[in-house]
Parts: C-alpha cells; sequence; structure tokens
C-alpha cells in the first residue's frame, strides 16, 4: 500500500514539474493581423473615376493599387525586436484581391508594443528573380536588364494631361539604373525603403490583435516633392530621378494606424469594410 502511495506521489510530481517547465520554456501568445487599406484625402479611394487632383494639378483617376511589403518588425516596450517570419517575412498587396489586404502573421509573444517597422517593397537579399512562380507576385516581375526581381509598386490610372487628353499614369517603383551618354546602364539603384510608424498595442494570449494600416495616396505626389504627371505620370522604370522622388515622399504616405481587439477567435463579425478595394469601393 506505502509502495502505491509513493509511486503515485513521484508520478504527481513529474507532471507538475513538467507542466511547469512547459510554462517557462513556452511564453503566452496572441494572434495579430495586419489590414491594409488605402485613402485619398482622408476617404476611401474610389477606384475608375476621374475625381482626383494632386498638387501639381492634374487630375487622375486610379485604377489598381498593388506593392509589396517586407521585413516587418515589432518592438516592444523593452525595445526589444520581434521579426515576422510568416510567408518568409513578404507579403502581397493587391486591392483587386481582397484576401491580400489582411496579413495572417499568426502567434505572437505577449506583451506591450511600441512600434512597427517594414520595408517598403524588397531589399537586395529578398529581391531574387523567379523567387515567385506562382501569380499573384510571379506577374510583378521586373526586367533583368533594368535590374531584375520584382516591382515594389504599381499605381495604375489614367489623368488628364496638358494638352486637355486622358492619357496612362503608370507609377512603377523598383529598382532603378544610371545611364551614360550611350544609353548604357553603369549603375542599378535600389529604391526600397524602410517605415517606422509608432504605435502603442498589447497582445494578450488567445485574443486577436488587428492593426489597419493606410496608405494616403495624395503623398505619394507632393510631400515633400511635388509630382507632377505631365512630367513624370507615363512611364518611369527607366527615370531615376522619378523613382527618388517617390522613394523620398514614400516614407510619408503611412499615416494612419488603426488598432483594435478582439476577444474571440470567431471575429468575422467585428471586421470593417474594407477601406480602398475594389470590391467595396468600385462602381
Amino acid at each position: 500500500m506505502r509502495t502505491g502511495i509513493f509511486l503515485f506521489l513521484i508520478t504527481v510530481t513529474i507532471l507538475i514539474t513538467a507542466s511547469c517547465n512547459k510554462n517557462e520554456s513556452e511564453p503566452e501568445k496572441g494572434i495579430i493581423e495586419i489590414h491594409f487599406t488605402h485613402s485619398v484625402d482622408g476617404k476611401p479611394v474610389q477606384f475608375d473615376q476621374l475625381i482626383y487632383t494632386n498638387t501639381a494639378g492634374n487630375q487622375f483617376m486610379i485604377t489598381d493599387i498593388k506593392y509589396f511589403i517586407s521585413r516587418l518588425i515589432f518592438i516592444n516596450e523593452e525595445g526589444k525586436s520581434v521579426v515576422i517570419t510568416q510567408d518568409e517575412g513578404i507579403h502581397y498587396v493587391d486591392c483587386d484581391l481582397g484576401k491580400t489586404l489582411r496579413w495572417k502573421i499568426g502567434t505572437m509573444p505577449d506583451g506591450n508594443y511600441t512600434a512597427i517597422s517594414f520595408v517598403f517593397g524588397l531589399d537586395e537579399e529578398d529581391n531574387i528573380s523567379n523567387r515567385f512562380v506562382n501569380p499573384p507576385e510571379s506577374n510583378f516581375s521586373w526586367p533583368n536588364y533594368m535590374g531584375g526581381g520584382y516591382h515594389y509598386m504599381q499605381i495604375n490610372g489614367r489623368f488628364l494631361n496638358k494638352e486637355g487628353k486622358i492619357t496612362n499614369m503608370n507609377i512603377h517603383t523598383g529598382i532603378g539604373q544610371i545611364y551614360n551618354g550611350n544609353n548604357e546602364v553603369t549603375e542599378f539603384v535600389q529604391n526600397f525603403f524602410t517605415v517606422n510608424l509608432p504605435v502603442k498595442f498589447s497582445i494578450n494570449e488567445d485574443n486577436t490583435t488587428i492593426l489597419t494600416i493606410d496608405m494616403e495616396i495624395l503623398r505619394w505626389f507632393d510631400t515633400p516633392n511635388v509630382y507632377n504627371f505631365d512630367e513624370y505620370g507615363t512611364a518611369i522604370m527607366q527615370n531615376q530621378h522619378a523613382q527618388q522622388m517617390l522613394k523620398e515622399n514614400g516614407g510619408n504616405v503611412f499615416v494612419e494606424i488603426m488598432k483594435y481587439e478582439v476577444r474571440s477567435k470567431k471575429y468575422e463579425e467585428y471586421l470593417p469594410r474594407w477601406r480602398g478595394t475594389k470590391g467595396v469601393n468600385k462602381k
């Protein structure tokens, strides 16, 4: 009888110890998602309508918004970084594809966070030709003779030019080139940039935290550089001056982060209508 009780106590002790060790080695985790929205003057972008005017006075419409976000990092209140490796740390956003407007990152350690950062586009290490074999990402390739890899962004549309005619507006960013007098490439230029956004939020066990990052489209064209479509708007993949202007403006386009926490895994009913998606706003 004593032997049986002794063995029982040993078994209980082992189970309790194992449970404690597991709790110590595995921090509590919550779920996080990033949602992407797109605005003009603080209102959801409207597609295929010639209703917008930039600082240069160009009247224009938007038909497509597509881009890569990569190297996403969350910084906690202790200054430590949590590097996101989900999907190799790369996410493609396309307003034609509603599912791309949500990046389901998965679990992260519980705690309080104070900032996020990410690369807009793809850096030299990530931007490798033929990396993506399936669409839609594979359709975003950048010609090898222009530096290879992939576009960082496409904002397509049409605008009313100075002759009063409606013409194409193709804002395509990626690796730039420097040409000599014989129109030969002498240097490739990396035009990706890093965005740093302060935002206070918490990750709590078994809850879903959602951050919504809004892109203010007009800021691509006026802060700090005034971008005139009559000068640059039709084709800029081989125009490094235009690429540099957009790179400098790009750090100012992400102007709003909204955050909220849903205390249930069944949270679809809580999600807002997408801002800046064709499925909602296109007429």
